[in-house]
């Protein structure tokens, strides 16, 4: 029963953020209890204890790509993850690094590219020997003109065009790979942190080898499939009535027994 409840938690969780920008969802899987079983057990005069919960994992599988208008909102296709700073106390990009799948982003006043959160996005300089990290400010103004038009490339270079034809490039998105994506830590907001099980973090940029493409105008959904979490939501709950059932019923045998 314990285990059914537990299931039908993680299903909620999944359900309720089906509409969340850049969402993974999460499986459970379940292992049986055998407390004395040993390798010479007899299989028909064993006696299980039930179940236990063996792992809740995250499914880093591609969400849905919606169509949303402006450059600047990006969908990630195929592995990887963006990179971003949280603001520290001066306002200024902190040293810490989250990672996310939610490509919304836009412009502060200072230019300076921004995530959802207000976090600072990192592009990298030198992306494919390498590089190092730097914080991406796109200038709304060049020498007396306007910036009249802004492109993000499937590489995530972008691109600002000041006035009828000048066409400054003001940086280009980090993509950050992990050996053991599964073993990142959730810190909610559909953001990531490093921990020791998911190892050091590898940069790149789009449509590099083991990298994602970025595309602009959109946004990835949620990877979320309803039909199947209401399938899964059923099955954990007939599990419950059953266990239910049969707990009351050996309840019942007790107490006939002990009349």
């Amino acid at each position: 029963m314990a285990t059914a409840m537990h299931e039908i938690a993680v299903v909620s969780n999944n359900i309720a953020n089906s509409g969340s920008t850049g969402f993974k969802k999460s499986d459970v899987s379940f292992a049986d209890i055998y407390g004395s079983a040993t390798p010479d057990t007899v299989a028909r005069t064993t006696t299980g204890f039930g179940s236990s919960i063996s792992d809740t994992r995250r499914n880093d599988g591609q969400g849905t790509v919606v169509t949303r208008a402006g450059a600047l909102n990006m969908a990630l296709v195929g592995p990887g993850l963006f990179a971003i700073s949280p603001p520290d106390e001066t306002g200024g990009a902190s040293e810490g690094m989250l990672f996310t799948r939610n490509g919304e982003f836009s412009l502060d006043k200072e230019g300076f590219l921004r995530s959802a959160d207000g976090s600072f996005v990192r592009g990298l300089v030198g992306g494919e020997e390498g590089g190092t990290l730097e914080t991406i400010q796109v200038p709304f103004s060049l020498e007396g003109e306007n910036m009249s038009q802004l492109e993000v490339g499937s590489d995530g270079l972008i691109s600002a065009t000041y006035g009828n034809k000048t066409v400054v490039e003001s940086g280009q998105l980090a993509i950050v790979n992990f050996s053991n994506q599964g073993g990142l830590r959730n810190v909610g907001s559909a953001r990531f942190a490093q921990s020791s099980q998911s190892g050091d973090p590898i940069y790149g940029v789009g449509g590099q080898s083991g990298f994602g493409t970025i595309q602009s105008g959109a946004l990835e959904g949620s990877n979320v499939d309803i039909t199947q979490e209401m399938t899964v939501m059923i099955r954990a709950q007939q599990q419950f009535s059953g266990s239910a059932r049969v707990l009351q019923a050996n309840s019942d045998l007790v107490e006939k027994l002990t009349r």
